[in-house]
């Protein structure tokens, strides 16, 4: 077994826990949906992290396929940007809906400065740890003009953490949706 298939296999698993967790937050609310009150920002937010979980995973065999070795040391920010990827899913959708009911929007508005931090955490992981393997011996200014994507993202949310105007997070989700399946469609054509 090589070492990408062996790293995948783990990966693997906390991809297949974040997209379990995510359909069973969902089929949850379905069963329960006239105690809910729905909201487009939270189901928006489910769908683009579902894409995140299936496009890290389909990109870590990219990550590893060449690799003939690697340490322990050198899989832990790997094993700590999905874990973080596992947390942020989980928070996107409740677990359980109350007696009472819910609702989607005020669940999301609680939990965003939780979610956003999250993704802040993975960002920076993703450019600084696992981007620089990407760009071995650019400049400084280089490899931060190449992750200016991620970068821009990553300011966003941060602001989004600390601000609740509700047309900013709209605004951002409605932006990131159309991104992430533009950075998702060259994947469906390989």
């Amino acid at each position: 077994m090589s070492l990408a298939e062996y790293i995948s296999i783990f990966l693997a698993i906390i991809v297949g826990l974040a997209v379990t967790d995510l359909a069973i937050s969902f089929h949850r609310l379905l069963r329960a949906r006239k105690r809910v009150e729905w909201d487009w920002l939270s189901l928006a937010l489910a769908f683009v992290m579902l894409l995140e979980v299936v496009l890290f995973w389909w990109g870590s065999y990219q990550w590893y396929r060449t690799a003939a070795t690697m340490s322990i040391g050198g899989f832990l920010p790997d094993l700590a940007l999905f874990l973080m990827l596992f947390l942020a899913v989980a928070a996107v959708l409740p677990d359980e809906v109350p007696a009472e009911g819910l609702s989607l929007r005020r669940h999301y508005f609680d939990t965003a400065p939780h979610f956003w931090m999250l993704m802040v955490l993975t960002t920076i992981t993703l450019v600084f740890v696992l981007g620089s393997r990407h760009a071995p011996g650019a400049s400084p200014v280089g490899f931060l003009l190449s992750q200016w994507p991620n970068l821009a993202l990553g300011a966003v949310m941060t602001v989004l953490i600390f601000v609740k105007r509700p047309w900013l997070h709209r605004g951002f989700v409605a932006l990131l949706v159309p991104y992430t399946l533009w950075i998702t469609f060259p994947f469906l054509l390989r």
